[in-house]
């Protein structure tokens, strides 16, 4: 226990000094500011039959819960997923692996020190809604259990499911990079559809506020709507809140089965830092890939032009580098996409298969920005001769072929029937994304942001049809009637911009 305890200490210090959990408590503190807007807003949250309860304590604690529910598992398992990446990347995993801690013990403790990471953000922000309460003034009196409860019932078992997923997820080899997180993703999609829709926990609460709010107005009209709202005259009412009943600790238990499997998995799959003889004997015995055969390919085709000039011969090292380590179902996979967007209905092509050609290569284009960190190259860049510009001019035309690539059956398809808007589109969408890759690489070091906003921004927008994050342009003529093709046209130059100055400043 004493093993135990002194890991949590020193890992606890190590990743509360990180600038990503402060950013994290404060981007929760803000969250649920906004999360509960003043009585005079344009917008509302949680709105029941065209009313909204006033901001007392047992309203905001519920509304809190509900806030927790549906964000937290996306915003905090990306915040905790490094709990062993940490060791791995300060060098001191052989040094853990040699102690005598089992690794048990070991990951007890890392999932120890992410649930007091993630209880501490919902702490900051419960106190953030303590603020609020007092500010807006509905209601002076706060009543610390009616906020404390609901955390305790609904939140409490989601963190230590969050908590123990991290582990299983960076335990497992091939989940704890890139391709985890575009899982979790989708785990998380589905996490807040059952969330709502569930009998029990917070769909149980939303039910009981249906039928109160019903027997209270029954000559009112409307329907539930938990989100941001265009709403400017909402009706309020004097909500008490209930106590917590067997149906919502009911609720609990899925979440708790579901920490204890994770956890108890991650106990199996970890491997203690170790690089097992098995890893050995597949290297040794690994087959050429398609891949390498292809690049092998281009560098011939390219030798000749690349000898006059410094563009092609920059882009075709950053071609190499970004398809290195790709596999030969990476590849079997692009060009079942390029077959289908040749043959495919256009709405489905639009809604389905092009939005899928680039979630395709999400994980091939994330490490634009940092692919001379990750592949150790920054001083041999540094002292190259070629200008900052045109290294940042390569790495973006590499990314933009690549993805051009991946879509060549629709263009090659929309350049036949002579969809020319469509194909404006699809290029902007191509740069946008590219971009954004560019960007978040070089902003943050890391492409674990991409990632997750990019997966944001392409769930709510090409593939739910949400016309203000589309940028792919599923509805076309709604798309250019609102002009959204300029709008990301534009942020695609901002961000190219902004990426070219910062890297010329380091």
């Amino acid at each position: 226990m004493k093993q135990i305890w002194q890991c949590m200490v020193a890992d606890f210090k190590q990743r509360t000094r990180q600038q990503s959990y402060i950013v994290t408590l404060l981007a929760m503190s803000v969250l649920t500011l906004l999360y509960f807007p003043s009585p005079d807003a344009q917008y509302q949250t949680l709105v029941i039959n065209g009313y909204r309860g006033i901001y007392n304590s047992a309203w905001i604690g519920v509304c809190l819960a509900m806030l927790n529910v549906m964000f937290l598992p996306i915003i905090c398992f990306y915040l905790v997923k490094n709990a062993l990446e940490l060791d791995r990347q300060s060098k001191t995993c052989e040094l853990i692996a040699a102690t005598s801690i089992s690794k048990q013990a070991f990951l007890f403790a890392k999932w120890g020190v992410n649930v007091l990471i993630l209880l501490s953000i919902v702490l900051a922000m419960l106190l953030s809604s303590v603020l609020i309460q007092l500010y807006y003034g509905e209601s002076y009196q706060v009543d610390v259990w009616a906020l404390v409860w609901p955390q305790l019932v609904f939140v409490l078992p989601l963190l230590l499911a969050i908590a123990s997923i991290a582990i299983l997820f960076e335990s497992i080899t091939w989940l704890k990079g890139g391709l985890g997180n575009v899982v979790y993703f989708f785990l998380w999609v589905g996490s807040i559809t059952q969330s709502i829709e569930g009998v029990s926990g917070i769909g149980a609460v939303l039910e009981s506020l249906d039928i109160e709010v019903a027997a209270r107005f029954p000559t009112e009209q409307g329907g539930t709507n938990v989100g941001i709202t265009a709403s400017e005259s909402v009706k309020t009412f004097v909500w008490h809140g209930f106590e917590p009943s067997a149906v919502h600790f009911q609720g609990m238990l899925p979440l708790l089965i579901v920490s204890s499997i994770a956890l108890s998995l991650a106990f199996l799959f970890f491997d203690r830092f170790s690089n097992g003889s098995m890893n050995e004997i597949k290297k040794q015995w690994r087959i050429v890939s398609v891949i390498e055969k292809v690049t092998g390919i281009l560098d011939r085709i390219f030798v000749g032009a690349t000898k006059s000039f410094a563009v092609t011969r920059l882009l075709r090292l950053e071609f190499k580098l970004m398809l290195k380590g790709q596999t030969n179902l990476w590849l079997i996979g692009l060009v079942i996409l390029n077959v289908c967007q040749v043959f495919v209905d256009q709405n489905l092509l639009l809604s389905l298969f092009l939005p899928m050609s680039l979630l395709w290569c999400v994980l091939v284009i994330s490490p634009l920005g940092q692919l001379e960190r990750q592949t150790n190259t920054i001083e041999i860049m540094a002292y190259s001769k070629q200008s900052p510009l045109l290294q940042s001019m390569a790495s973006f035309s590499a990314g933009w072929g690549l993805l051009a690539f991946a879509c060549i059956g629709s263009i090659a398809r929309f350049v036949v029937i002579a969809e020319w808007l469509l194909l404006v589109q699809l290029f902007v969408a191509i740069s946008f994304m590219v971009s954004l890759a560019y960007f978040c690489g070089t902003f943050t070091q890391s492409k674990r942001m991409f990632e997750v906003v990019f997966l944001v921004i392409w769930y709510i927008g090409p593939l739910q049809g949400g016309l203000y994050l589309d940028f792919l342009g599923v509805n076309s003529q709604a798309s250019w009637d609102a002009g959204m093709p300029y709008y990301f046209l534009g942020i695609a130059v901002g961000l190219l911009m902004l990426t070219v100055s910062i890297r010329q400043t380091r």
